[in-house]
């Protein structure tokens, strides 16, 4: 009798629990469906406001199918440009900044850029990001303009497992008429063309439709042609490119498309220009051929590098670029070209290069070659020498996040508060220069540099990400201080810090440092964190 009460127990027990089961099946499938349901009439909704043009009730459609499904890049584009028909620019910026920290989408990234390009002043988090309109007076635009040898040589050394290790995932991939296989990364503006060649079948996986690893495109088109130059400023005259280049240059016309060329290294570069070879917009036509693509590399580690200026980010020439190996090899010494650039080929080995140059603090750094490997656009940043008295604080990072921002704040020892950043590059007392933002970097890698003029008093340095991307500690980023008297200290990002978009570097207090390497209490864009 017992164990028929046991047993009809156990039997309700069950039959309680599958119960419970079928109902929280029935629940999980109701809640979806509704919740299919809801994302389907908002975006019905939205767009059928957007079709009758009250944009004010398809912001609110759009914002309740966001909130469903927020991985969707297309909500956020319909968002953006809804704003912008009530005329709120800030708004879409914003909307579509969201949407970026979500979904990492290539369209979204174009929307933002063009926007920023369309307007002086993007207002982020409550801090005025200044944007270069095109100058009006073509003849002074651009007046330090200097090429990017760094993003070039990347350019002409790549293969595609580098793009894809520096620029993010592919996101399309297409063939066009012409055979090329038309590849576009998540991290940058651009399309890369690659195809197989008679003598080459392992340049594209066919019936993949991916490039193989070490696969090298054979030319690249631009969405932004800012990123092939340093002080770019929207615009440039022929004139100034002419000076740029070192020979004078003629415009040419094809197929109705006015451009100018030059070859560099191991690129060709060609750019729009108007009918008089001025270069009057960063977003014109342009093309690269790559010169060097799917050359037969040799066994040994191939370093191209550039070797850059702290303050000006242009390349520094004649440079002396020494490689030390850590064991029995040979020692190598290279000295930079007129744009800083160099190239090397080494064994495989850990390299100490030590660089000099005159009017440039000595710098060391640390480089692992591997046999039959290439490393191209590698950045060794020098600083000038330093005037008694002052600082220099140095950010570095990669290619993600883009655009990180340098911020100086402070008091001086007669009270003034001080702070330097970019929308005020420049900070003042008494006609007395304090401190200054000299190089404002918004393409990724750096460096951006601040200096401090005047070590009397107590400052914090800090970095800001300024598409709030999330992702700096993900990245990566490194800060070196330059103080009177010491040693050059390098500060790493630590990756368990808990910084987001915001990093508490440092402390200079009357030029002792004190290293902070943490995120603040508050991850947001105001106060004194914006």
């Amino acid at each position: 009798m017992e164990n028929q009460k046991r047993t009809r127990l156990i039997v309700g027990l069950l039959g309680l629990l599958l119960v419970v089961i079928i109902g929280l099946v029935a629940y999980v499938y109701v809640s979806s469906n509704m919740k299919e349901e809801s994302y389907r009439e908002a975006v019905e909704s939205a767009d059928k406001y957007i079709a009758e043009h009250n944009y004010e009730d398809a912001i609110i459609s759009l914002r309740r199918a966001i909130s469903i499904k927020p991985e969707e890049e297309t909500l956020y584009l319909k968002l953006a440009d809804a704003y912008i028909n009530v005329g709120d620019e800030a708004s879409a910026q914003l909307a579509l900044n969201d949407g970026i920290r979500i979904t990492g989408s290539t369209q979204l990234k174009d929307m933002l850029a063009r926007l920023q390009g369309a307007s002086q002043m993007v207002e982020i988090g409550g801090a005025d990001k200044k944007k270069e309109e095109q100058p009006a007076d073509i003849a002074n635009a651009s007046p330090n303009i200097g090429w990017d040898a760094s993003f070039i040589q990347k350019l002409g050394f790549y293969t595609f497992e580098d793009f894809s290790r520096d620029f993010g995932s592919v996101v399309s991939a297409e063939v066009d008429s012409d055979g090329f296989l038309e590849i576009r990364h998540n991290g940058l503006d651009a399309v890369f063309y690659y195809r197989n060649t008679d003598t080459n079948d392992e340049i594209v996986d066919i019936t993949r439709k991916i490039p193989y690893s070490t696969g090298m495109p054979e030319k690249v088109v631009l969405g932004d042609m800012s990123l092939l130059f340093r002080n770019f400023e929207g615009a440039v005259s022929l004139n100034r490119l002419q000076m740029l280049m070192g020979e004078r240059v003629t415009p040419k016309t094809m197929e109705g498309q006015t451009y100018i060329q030059k070859e560099l290294d191991y690129i060709l570069v060609k750019l729009g220009t108007d009918a008089d070879g001025n270069v009057v917009s960063s977003e014109g036509w342009n093309e690269i051929e790559l010169l060097n693509a799917n050359k037969a590399a040799n066994k040994d580690g191939q370093l191209a590098g550039i070797v850059l200026d702290a303050v000006t980010g242009n390349g520094v020439n004649g440079a002396e670029v020494h490689f030390v190996p850590t064991t029995d090899g040979e020692d190598k010494t290279v000295t930079t070209n007129a744009d800083g650039s160099f190239f090397v080929q080494l064994k495989a080995d850990v390299y100490e290069i030590v660089i000099k140059a005159s009017g440039y603090v000595e710098e060391t750094f640390a480089f692992d070659i591997e046999e039959g490997h290439s490393y191209s656009g590698e950045q060794f940043i020098i600083s000038p020498e330093l005037a008694t008295g002052s600082a220099r604080i140095v950010l570095e990072w990669n290619a993600e996040p883009t655009d990180l921002d340098s911020y100086l704040e402070g008091t001086t020892d007669g009270g003034d508060t001080i702070y330097t950043n970019f929308t005020h590059k420049k900070a003042s007392v008494n006609g007395k220069d304090i401190a200054e933002l000299d190089l404002d970097d918004t393409n990724g890698y750096g460096p951006e540099t601040t200096t401090i003029y005047d070590l009397n008093g107590v400052y914090e340095f800090s970095v800001a990400d300024f598409l709030r991307t999330g992702t700096m500690s993900q990245h990566g980023a490194t800060v070196k201080v330059y103080l009177p008297g010491k040693p050059v200290e390098t500060i790493t990002l630590n990756a368990s810090s808990g910084v987001r978009d915001i990093w508490n570097v440092c402390v200079i207090d009357h030029g002792e440092l004190r290293i902070l390497n943490s995120a603040p209490a508050t991850d947001e864009f105001e106060g004194e964190n914006k």
